[in-house]
């Protein structure tokens, strides 16, 4: 009797795995297998195969779909050639053969340029492990592994969940890129600051398409130097860029943006852009003389919006940078009596609360993270302000209906930390869980 429900349990098992595909039977018909060529988020492009190896049996068909939402790919093998195809390769960019078709293993096998959304799809009659790779972005490959009927794969479920794996990996990956960050910088023989900001990453498998950090604040005299990254996706620098000249024309890029435009110093609106940032040209930098703030983008980029800010303050004016990130008005900070105030509004907002203040009860309230409201107001103070509900020693003021408090008792009163860079005049201020991210690319 025991036999007998030892083997029942084995038949049920063996019926339960071949049903989920976890081994192949010898007589099972011809499979449909599913590759994603490139994800997206919404700043980063997920430059890889997904799964990035995929294992079939002879017989079967391969459905790759370019998965992005912008970018083009190509999906290429090359068999046992030895010339790989490169965007030099006449007709790179068309098909070799008809989607649809056969394909042993000899010769190469393109599809052409797949948009967004396109297909290609083709059976592999041979067994062998086959390698493929974008022409448009050589870092990015996967294999095909073709094995006979009766050899065991694993099953669709398993290959489903290994392929969203690693796209959760690199959605983490992206993720953390978009965290905060504060730039780094170098003094120069003159005095002034040069910024950096990284276009891009390194990463071989995805492209970020982000400014980091995306807002930059630098004293009127200082720098910033762009760099790019990515090992194969150029970025561009533009400011200014007149509405009636085109990125993008039908035979191209246009000409105007193959070369830098300006010089290297910004003053006002004038159109100034870097030459593409690829390959040996990765580094861009730009002077700033007079405050304002300054927009700019990577125009190849703009589906992502790529952009970034550069405010320019003047000379020994304060920055302010709270949880990572820089305040583009520095919460219109000033200094009184050897302490920096700010303005109430500009910092709780900086802070991710929210604050209200009452003239006639001299009396105002930031709430962080709570809902906590204000009190009474001390006797003799001008202006009483609550921080979650508690009253901070030193009083307030106000400056033109505007109303300032101590930037210092706002933090210790919210447990949280803050450092003054008297090189940068930057008051560095972390509350709360956040952390203050630094990156050095160079």
């Amino acid at each position: 009797m025991k036999r007998k429900v030892i083997a029942l349990f084995l038949i049920v098992a063996a019926a339960f795995m071949l049903a989920n595909g976890v081994f192949a039977a010898e007589n099972a018909g011809s499979e449909t297998w599913n590759v994603s060529v490139g994800k997206d988020t919404d700043s980063t492009a997920l430059d890889d195969m997904f799964p990035r190896v995929v294992y079939i049996h002879e017989g079967d068909k391969v459905v790759f779909t370019n998965g992005a939402k912008i970018n083009p790919h190509t999906v290429t093998f090359l068999g046992d050639t030895t010339t790989p195809l490169t965007t030099e390769t006449p007709n790179f960019f068309m098909p070799s053969a008809d989607s649809g078709s056969s394909w042993g293993g000899k010769g190469v096998l393109n599809s052409g340029i797949l948009l967004p959304g396109g297909k290609y799809e083709f059976v592999f009659t041979a067994s062998g492990a086959f390698p493929y790779y974008c022409v448009l972005h050589p870092m990015m490959n996967g294999m095909v592994v073709v094995v006979p009927k009766d050899q065991p794969i694993p099953g669709k479920v398993e290959q489903a969940a290994a392929a969203k794996a690693q796209e959760d990996d690199l959605r983490l990956q992206a993720q953390l890129l978009d965290g905060p960050s504060t730039p780094l910088y170098f003094k120069n023989k003159d005095g002034s600051l040069t910024y950096k900001v990284s276009l891009g990453t390194a990463h071989t498998t995805m492209s970020h398409n982000r400014m980091v950090p995306g807002l930059v604040v630098v004293s009127e005299g200082d720098s910033v130097e762009w760099t790019n990254q990515s090992p194969y996706e150029p970025h561009w620098v533009t400011f200014n860029k007149p509405a009636d000249v085109e990125f993008l024309l039908e035979e191209g890029f246009n000409p105007v943006f193959m070369a830098q435009v300006g010089g290297n110093v910004l003053s006002g609106k004038e159109f100034t852009s870097s030459a593409p940032l690829y390959g040996d040209n990765v580094v861009y930098t730009l002077k700033f003389t007079k405050a304002g703030t300054y927009n700019y983008e990577s125009y190849m980029q703009s589906d992502f919006k790529m952009k970034g800010t550069v405010v320019v303050v003047p000379k020994n004016a304060v920055k302010l940078v709270v949880n990572g990130k820089a305040v583009a008005d520095s919460a219109q900070a000033q200094w009184k009596n050897g302490d920096l105030y700010v303005s109430i509004p500009a910092f709780a907002k900086a802070l991710g609360g929210n604050s209200s203040v009452d003239n006639k009860a001299k009396t105002a309230s930031i709430a962080v993270g709570s809902t906590a409201k204000a009190g009474k107001a001390t006797k003799g103070f001008e202006l009483t302000v609550f921080v979650n509900g508690k009253a901070l020693q030193k009083a307030g003021y106000n400056v033109k209906g505007t109303a300032y408090v101590s930037a210092e008792e706002i933090v210790r009163a919210l447990n949280g930390s803050y450092s003054w860079n008297e090189q940068t005049k930057t008051l560095t201020v972390t509350v709360g869980n956040s952390v203050n991210t630094e990156h050095d690319h160079h």
